[in-house]
């Protein structure tokens, strides 16, 4: 099974801390994580951070964390970090 959740509306440090709960939530239920990021803008680097962490976390665990129907924004802000997807266990749909 996968667990869908979706980006707040706002990026900020409280929402982070949230959204990082809601992950390790699904994660200690062994389910993979869709994010849902159409409406996102570019990710503050805390955000790419998480979304990292528990992409990491996901994958040791056999699972997936998987960032749905990035906006153009999403995707330049992750290459603009040098985001590489071929060795990242984040997975862009």
């Amino acid at each position: 099974m996968v667990i869908t959740v979706s980006l707040p509306a706002f990026l900020g440090r409280s929402e982070a801390a949230a959204f990082r709960n809601q992950l390790l939530v699904a994660l200690e239920q062994k389910e993979s994580i869709a994010v849902e990021c159409a409406s996102a803008g570019p990710l503050p680097s805390l955000w790419v951070q998480l979304l990292h962490s528990a992409a990491a976390s996901a994958t040791a665990r056999g699972l997936s964390v998987t960032l749905k129907a990035a906006s153009q924004e999403c995707r330049e802000s992750l290459r603009a970090i040098g985001f590489d997807a071929a060795r990242s266990a984040l997975v862009l749909e």
